[in-house]
């Protein structure tokens, strides 16, 4: 089984040079057998707009398999309203949804199924436990283009707004790359950032996304070889399966 990765920095793959950033796709690898291939085609900066202008979605379409399933999650950089290569207007007759369907609809054409999330809450807080909400109408739009091709959509917005909400804002400081001087090579200077994640931001993410892939199969049994695969706890500590993790065979598959 494969699985494609399409979005933006906090998605992409992260070596050593800017670590601790790391994004939430390589721990989610965590949550799946070694026989599972991701092909992480996610990078820093891009919106729906920019990833096909730069022929990234025309690469994506030359390797993608009948069978595989698509990871799509864009929104962070569509809202840069003052960037015109990359801003989009997620209203209803606007470019995010049309780009959005577009990578749906072609997906569908080559027989891949796709799935729809919409983006990682940012860590600005209103008060100790009350998250402001700064991706604005862009989950809803995303909601909607899923309903409309009727597709699964995992709200990584809502699901990360209520553990950030509940753990609050003093407690969270460790999941997100708001480091101090000295703390990281990469950055001597240290860094103030509401967006990207730390290894411990991404695990939690990713063990977020898992549980909503183990549902999917529910509503969509065209997913159920997905959801099936999917080896995972709740992030609050309640076992939602009671399927053995066999460690011979995650090593040796």
């Amino acid at each position: 089984m494969r699985i494609l990765c399409l979005g933006d920095s906090v998605m992409q793959y992260n070596d050593f040079s800017t670590y601790p950033q790391t994004g939430w796709i390589q721990e989610l690898r965590r949550f799946f057998p070694l026989d599972v291939e991701f092909l992480n085609f996610a990078r820093n900066g891009r919106s729906s707009k920019s990833f096909i202008a730069e022929g990234r979605f025309e690469r994506v379409l030359k390797i993608v398999k009948s069978g595989d399933f698509a990871f799509i999650q864009f929104g962070h950089n569509d809202e840069k309203v003052e960037d015109l290569s990359r801003y989009t207007s997620p209203d209803e007759n606007g470019e995010f949804r049309k780009n959005l369907s577009y990578f749906v609809s072609s997906f569908k054409e080559k027989g891949c199924f796709p799935i729809l999330l919409t983006p990682v809450a940012r860590r600005r807080f209103r008060s100790e436990h009350i998250l402001e909400n700064s991706h604005g109408l862009y989950p809803d739009a995303i909601k909607a283009v899923a309903r409309q091709e009727n597709i699964p959509c995992i709200d990584v917005t809502a699901l990360t707004t209520e553990f950030l909400e509940k753990i609050g804002e003093k407690e969270s400081v460790r999941f997100y790359m708001s480091i101090e001087p000295g703390e990281y090579a990469a950055y001597p200077a240290g860094k103030k950032d509401s967006s990207h994640l730390r290894p411990d931001g991404a695990f939690v993410v990713s063990s977020l996304v898992a549980e909503s892939l183990k549902k999917i199969q529910d509503s969509f049994p065209d997913y159920k070889k997905l959801s099936e695969s999917v080896l995972e706890k709740s992030i609050w500590g309640q076992t939602s399966s009671d399927k053995e993790i066999d460690d011979e065979f995650l090593m040796w598959c």
